[in-house]
């Protein structure tokens, strides 16, 4: 048996902290969705919400007109019926136990490229109801993104279409899902398990995992999609740097510091710079100085004006550089630098002289 992945028509009803896909859209979605010939099912003329673009807003909309408002408030999703025969889409090689992958394109994310991940189902039965093969969920076993982490991964990172004529183009088509493998499910696993930051849902995706996924779960497969990202690092930047993403100074001076070692009193030609070097425990450090020759690691972070958490995280990248290195933490060989745009105030220099800290000035 394999799981499978849905195409789901963008449903923002109650879009809130979550993603949506409980209940109605609102009107401007219902307004978009429902545009004649768009080949979405709210433009067909049976569908309420056509009904109701049509009407100028004035007749009445189902409280769940469609599959994808049903999602998250009844815990199913089917792929409907064929336009044209009425026939409903039949999916004959998933049942019990595996995994529907969600995803979506956003009114603002339109291009397939960017079609997202926005939760999973894990499979309890297939019933055919109303003349609908329907997908009935666990709910306890089965995940709804909050809105920021559903716009974190993209489905294409995990799957390209093998016969296609080229496969490094993201296309979906018209189908409503699409069958995938145990190995593709267990990456977007891992990678979920780093987006989401509630402890339980973390559990939650850790016990799928050990329990149906066992082969995989305690590495992250290899999986080469029609997109090529290193989504690890872009989950981690993104959780460092916030949802607004790293300044223009802060990139601009990192940039100019691991391409000019030497204004941090290292010499250019016996280091390589890591800019973004990550740590097992997901931590990333701005510049990681490694010598060509020898042991004297230098790890550097860059701040522009509030500099005191700067030091702290300093100290903590040298511990996580010297334990990387299997060195004790208090080894010489790994040392630490802060880089800031402003002068040292006198506590900030009383942090970095107790713990062995340089800090330099540099404006650019």
């Amino acid at each position: 048996m394999k799981n499978i992945v849905c195409n789901l028509i963008y449903n923002n009803g109650d879009e809130n902290i979550f993603v949506g896909f409980k209940g109605r859209c609102n009107i401007q979605n219902i307004f978009d969705n429902a545009k004649p010939n768009n080949g979405k099912w709210c433009s067909k003329p049976e569908c309420s919400c056509r009904k109701f673009r049509d009407s100028n807003f004035t007749s009445k909309v189902k409280d769940y007109p469609c599959n994808e408002s049903k999602v998250f408030e009844m815990w199913k999703w089917s792929p409907g019926n064929e336009y044209k025969t009425g026939k409903p889409f039949r999916m004959k090689h998933i049942g019990s136990g595996k995994i529907a992958i969600l995803t979506t394109r956003f009114a603002d994310l339109n291009l397939e490229e960017e079609r997202k991940i926005v939760g999973f189902l894990k499979i309890k039965e297939i019933v055919e109801d109303n003349n609908q093969v329907v997908v009935i969920a666990d709910e306890k076993q089965s995940l709804r993104l909050t809105l920021d982490e559903a716009k974190i991964l993209n489905f294409w990172n995990y799957y390209k279409n093998e016969n296609a004529k080229n496969p490094s183009i993201p296309l979906w088509g018209s189908k409503r899902f699409r069958y995938l493998e145990d190995d593709q499910v267990a990456a977007i696993l891992h990678d979920l398990k780093d987006v989401v930051q509630n402890e339980t849902t973390q559990s939650l995706i850790s016990e799928l995992l050990e329990n149906d996924f066992n082969a995989f779960s305690k590495i992250r497969p290899p999986i080469t999609g029609a997109l090529h990202e290193n989504i690890v690092k872009k989950i981690w930047l993104r959780r460092k740097y916030g949802k607004g993403g790293e300044s223009k100074e802060h990139k601009q001076l990192k940039e100019y510091i691991s391409k000019n070692p030497d204004k941090i009193g290292l010499i250019k030609n016996q280091v390589k710079s890591f800019v973004e070097h990550p740590y097992i425990s997901g931590d990333l450090v701005d510049i990681l100085f490694q010598p060509l020759k020898g042991n004297n690691n230098t790890v550097v972070e860059i701040e522009l004006d509030r500099v005191m958490p700067g030091i702290h995280q300093a100290i903590k990248y040298r511990a996580l550089r010297s334990s990387q290195l299997g060195f004790p933490l208090a080894n010489e060989d790994v040392k630490a630098t802060v880089v800031a745009r402003r002068k040292l105030n006198s506590q900030e220099k009383s942090l970095c002289d107790k713990y062995g800290i340089d800090f330099f000035e540099i404006k650019l």
